[in-house]
């Protein structure tokens, strides 16, 4: 199973962002999409979604056309996203969060009991306001809520922003769990070293086009890669 982008141009209004924008990710792997801030990469992710209209190029599922749908079928043909910045339901509870994520597919306890088993946290949080959660509690019920649609694809917008370091190497090993688990997972992420620990491959982006793709190793043989297209030295 395979998620694919070809060619896809995007914007907001009369403002084009995405330009010429092209990238794989299968099932079972990680993909870092990195680039300089304002290079397009969350209107990527909004793209796909059908948050943002592709205005040409293909958006496709093993051939099923992504960028044809309305966005609320999208979650439902399995790409699941945790948008930057979490966006929980602050005065639901942790469990009723939980729930509007199983009511994207109609899923039950059955897909909840793995999810919670990934964020045992949570279980102790179930009757607690999601407002009133740590920063990093928040993260977990948005990834956790992402999950509970059953997704075979899971985007990712800044997951670690304002974390800890610890907290930072919890997620990131869960997200590594996620890949083992099969799910394909395209990450986006300030923090270079902590996607070329994980990635399989790396996507750069730089004014709305991909410029290239590449493995982790390929980009540390290559520093000036990472300098010239996201403005950090490795």
């Amino acid at each position: 199973m395979t998620l694919t982008l070809d060619g896809v141009q995007a914007g907001y209004g009369d403002v084009r962002v995405l330009h010429d924008v092209s990238l794989e990710l299968a099932a079972g792997t990680i993909v870092g999409l990195l680039g300089r801030n304002g290079a397009g990469k969350t209107t990527t992710l909004h793209t796909i979604m059908g948050l943002v209209r592709a205005r040409a190029g293909r958006i496709t599922l093993d051939g099923r056309e992504l960028h044809r749908m309305p966005p609320h079928d999208i979650p439902k043909a399995g790409v699941g996203y945790v948008p930057q910045g979490r966006r929980l339901f602050p005065y639901l509870t942790v469990e009723e969060n939980l729930r509007i994520g199983l009511l994207v597919r109609g899923a039950g306890a059955d897909t909840l009991a793995p999810v919670l088993d990934l964020f045992p946290v949570l279980h102790e949080r179930m009757k607690q306001r999601a407002g009133t959660l740590s920063g990093g509690e928040q993260q977990m019920l948005a990834m956790a809520r992402a999950l509970c649609t059953r997704p075979a694809f899971l985007l990712m917008d800044e997951p670690t922003e304002g974390l800890m370091p610890t907290l930072v190497a919890r997620l990131l090993e869960t997200i590594v769990e996620l890949r083992a688990r099969g799910v394909g997972v395209l990450l986006v992420e300030q923090k270079v070293d902590a996607v070329l620990r994980i990635a399989d491959r790396v996507t750069l982006i730089e004014n709305g086009r991909t410029v290239r793709h590449a493995t982790p190793a390929e980009l540390a043989a290559e520093p000036e890669v990472l300098l010239r297209h996201v403005g950090v030295r490795r």
